[in-house]
């Protein structure tokens, strides 16, 4: 019997950017507030009528982003939030803390 092994050799810059773009798309899974917690934090604001601020809040949908999920204090913002994303290897994310305080 007669066999063979074929090795591919790549480039080195080629390989690496190989294993980067692996690395991106496998850690960049999306992840997403639940959706019911996205409609009551909306009902409760409006109910409120609190209006957070676009330059710190993302309004586009996706609450658990950015401060809500880094080490800055809920005291650096209001209105505020904090979520916890590890939920579903990751995926889901759950509001944690709200807080909204002195709304004029």
């Amino acid at each position: 019997m007669n066999s063979s092994v074929k090795i591919l050799l790549f480039p080195s810059g080629f390989s690496h950017f190989c294993l980067f773009f692996f690395l991106v798309i496998h850690n960049s899974a999306a992840q997403i507030t639940d959706p019911n917690e996205v409609r009551a934090l909306n009902s409760v604001f409006q109910q409120w009528d609190v209006k957070a601020n676009p330059r710190w809040w993302n309004i586009s949908g996706e609450p658990c982003s950015g401060a809500a999920i880094n080490a800055t204090s809920l005291d650096d913002y209001n209105p505020a939030i904090k979520c916890d994303c590890s939920f579903e290897n990751g995926s889901i994310c759950h509001i944690t803390e709200l807080s909204v305080f002195a709304w004029t």
